[in-house]
């Protein structure tokens, strides 16, 4: 039996030990930090817990590829999900979900009467949002279907492509030219790229529909709308994100792996360019034949492994990965209601519709404050164990440069985080005099928490041409998974599929070895 191990006990490494355990492998996973989950955690203080990450979470509905893992696992019922959605603020209008429903282009609808003369712009921009998104259905259906079906399927997903096979080489903001002239509606659809740090001229223009999936805004709309198949749900994790890490640890700890937490990996040991695990910060050596790294790619590969150890090409890669930036973040425990000002758990409210000059700020290293936008989420709304009786639990999110142009996070995170709750005062007025729970995390926050030097809060950036580290190393036996990885979609649910199909690989492997 090869004796495995992997680095880093977030959801990558959680994901990646579930499925060796599962094929009956005992695993052991080393993480630095004295808890596991990386950013997909949830921490308490004085009865209000808070998520770090995620929060409104796609495709884990049972028939949706991150739900399948929790099935495939036998894990799914010991999570409790809630369908939602999220509202949007603009500087000159909002999209929050009418009361009464009114059908599945509601959000259309509102912009048409706000910009009549788009009218017709709107109309096509959306014919070309349901056909990606029914490519987006077809393309998951042919994942798991039958040789005979898959081959239907892919004939109906050529033609299907045919209609937006023009916009392929788009970028984003040459999408939005095409369709629209308003700034207000191309900021709209823009917006959601600041989260990623990402320009809208270096976004795919093809990913524009899928991150602006009209279900993530209204939760009565129907998954299915066209015979393509389902479109993507988006659910909270009751009681927090640690419910669905803990399940995770269970299992594995059920199938005789082990977890050790408070070990930081030094370096890698390697003799003939042969794997034989790796040396921990307090001299221990772990034996291993394979090893999974997650993490920054460019810390485990010039730090960990060595620049020497690595093929001047493979050097190039690893440079290459773009990185999102950071995030800054205040959790808050409150005695105000905020449905007073927010109706529902999570709202983004943007300040600016320039996103690209956004970002590039951003990247230079110089902070908004709030200004160009932030979101609210409540999480004791749909888990109201996360806050004391008649008390809630608050945070305010926004993006931040890793590091800043002037001073550092640690010197000025107090004055930053009083001008972002300045700002969110013009939301919920009077708003620091109901705190009676104050946590700040900051970019420096993270950078300790996920021992990295550069913290990206989504790990590689969505750009055109860009990739991550390659999955597969030079180094036989050694496997990199997790959000700077290059097969990895993003996010939560990209992040634990793309785990699984890396341990599929691993096991052939195995299998042929």
């Amino acid at each position: 039996m090869k004796k495995i191990a992997i680095i880093g006990a977030g959801m990558a490494g959680l994901t990646a030990g579930a499925y060796l355990a599962k094929a009956g492998y005992k695993v052991s996973i080393y993480e630095q930090f004295p808890n596991i989950g990386g950013v997909t955690a949830t921490f308490h203080k004085e009865g209000f817990s808070w998520d770090l990450g995620p929060m409104l979470v796609q495709d884990f509905l049972p028939e949706e590829p991150a739900g399948k893992i929790l099935v495939d696992l036998g894990l799914y019922d010991q999570i409790q999900f809630q369908r939602s959605d999220r509202g949007v603020v603009m500087p000159d209008y909002d999209l929050w979900k009418p009361s009464e429903y009114k059908g599945q282009y509601w959000r259309r609808n509102e912009l048409i009467r706000l910009y009549p003369d788009e009218a017709e712009n709107l109309t096509r921009y959306y014919q070309f949002h349901n056909t990606m998104l029914d490519i987006v259905a077809l393309s998951r259906r042919i994942e798991s279907a039958n040789a005979f079906h898959k081959i239907f399927l892919q004939l109906r997903l050529f033609f299907l492509f045919q209609r937006v096979k023009d916009k392929k080489n788009m970028s984003a903001a040459q999408l939005m030219d095409h369709f629209f002239t308003h700034k207000e509606i191309k900021g709209l659809f823009l917006g959601l790229l600041a989260d990623f740090v990402t320009k809208p001229s270096e976004f795919p223009a093809l990913g524009i529909p899928i991150v602006n999936c009209e279900t993530a805004h209204d939760d009565r709309l129907p998954l299915k709308v066209s015979r393509a198949g389902a479109r993507p749900s988006y659910t909270y994790i009751l009681g927090g994100m640690e419910v669905l890490v803990q399940v995770f640890e269970k299992y594995i700890l059920a199938h005789g792996g082990q977890i050790h937490v408070n070990s930081p990996v030094e370096r890698l040991l390697l003799h003939d360019n042969q794997l034989h695990g790796f040396q921990l910060s307090n001299g221990t050596k772990v034996e291993a034949d394979i090893v999974l790294a997650s993490g920054g790619a460019k810390e485990f590969f010039f730090k960990i492994v060595g620049k020497e150890n690595l093929p001047s090409a493979y050097v190039d890669q690893i440079v290459d990965i773009p990185l999102m930036e950071s995030v800054h973040m205040i959790h808050l425990g409150l005695d105000l209601d905020p449905r007073k000002f927010q109706q529902a758990a999570l709202c983004y409210y943007y300040g600016t519709y320039e996103v690209e000059d956004a970002v590039i700020r951003c990247r230079n290293g110089e902070y908004h404050e709030g200004k160009d936008g932030f979101l609210i989420y409540v999480p004791s709304l749909h888990s109201p164990s996360m806050a004391p009786p008649g008390k809630f639990a608050m945070t305010i999110y926004t993006i931040a440069p890793n590091k800043l142009d002037s001073g550092t996070w640690e010197t000025r995170k107090e004055e930053f985080s009083e001008k972002l709750l300045i700002e969110a005062e013009k939301i919920i007025p009077n708003l620091r005099q109901h705190i009676l729970v104050q946590e700040i995390m900051t970019p420096a926050d993270f950078r300790l928490r996920t021992h990295q030097s550069h913290h990206a809060f989504g790990g590689r950036a969505p750009i055109m041409g860009k990739t991550g580290a390659p999955h597969m190393t030079p180094i036989e036996g050694l496997w990199f998974i997790g959000s700077q990885s290059d097969k990895t979609a993003g996010g939560l649910p990209g992040t634990m599929i793309h785990s699984k199909l890396v341990i599929q690989e691993v096991l052939k492997y195995l299998k042929d070895k």
